[in-house]
């Protein structure tokens, strides 16, 4: 049940995409599509068990959230100003290259790398208040933050990670218990997440239908 609330949470918000196509094909946020299109297909390829190697699918799980945390890094620094962007790219950059490390000689490929997974949410969390502050401090004329794509982008993005992060870094501890509990509190608090960012990216690419123009 988890993996199809997934599913249908991802598929309105790239079917959305779809229709806001024209509109917002000039901006970054067309980028989301072959992204969407990859989580999707990942997401099908999931109910029926194809990525399932001796009982286990960690391995194709730290390779989405390598992607996702690729995707919204650079997306993130798209938005940001040019002085903060260089110090933010080397900083993404070492991110990955120690999530490297990590799946190759620390956790192992066929383990979930929590480490490396938890290092990712937090650089997302930074860039995502790294454009927050730079909202808080923009000048000019006023704007209604509620018709503004990027706001909503960063609000999911910002509760999402924060939700992973809790969930990941308690996994190691409660899973290696068997605590049941833990198992049904991680499925409503994936949901949750899920919900509030795909919700929140349906609702950004719905703000081009007034939204003409944006700029970082």
């Amino acid at each position: 049940m988890p993996t199809f609330l997934y599913l249908a949470f991802e598929t309105i918000a790239l079917l959305i995409l779809i229709i806001q196509y024209k509109k917002l094909e000039k901006s970054v946020y067309i980028y989301f599509l072959p992204y969407l299109l990859f989580i999707v297909i990942y997401e099908c390829a999931s109910v029926f068990n194809l990525f399932n190697i001796h009982g286990s699918n960690a391995y194709i799980t730290n390779i989405v959230i390598t992607v996702e945390f690729a995707f919204y890094s650079f997306f993130l620094i798209s938005l940001i100003s040019r002085k903060l962007k260089r110090l933010l790219t080397a900083l993404v950059i070492v991110c990955l290259l120690f999530t490297l490390v990590d799946v190759f000689f620390l956790q192992g490929f066929w383990n979930l790398c929590t480490i490396a997974i938890l290092v990712q949410y937090v650089m997302l969390i930074v860039l995502v208040c790294c454009f927050f502050y730079q909202l808080m401090n923009s000048s000019g004329q006023s704007m209604s933050l509620l018709s503004l794509p990027h706001f909503w982008v960063n609000t999911g993005l910002l509760f999402f990670c924060l939700a992973e992060f809790l969930f990941f870094a308690a996994f190691a501890y409660m899973a290696s218990r068997n605590n049941y509990h833990y198992y049904l509190l991680s499925l409503v608090i994936a949901n949750m997440a899920n919900l509030i960012l795909y919700s929140c990216l349906s609702i950004s690419f719905l703000c081009f239908s007034k939204t003409k123009k944006l700029s970082p």
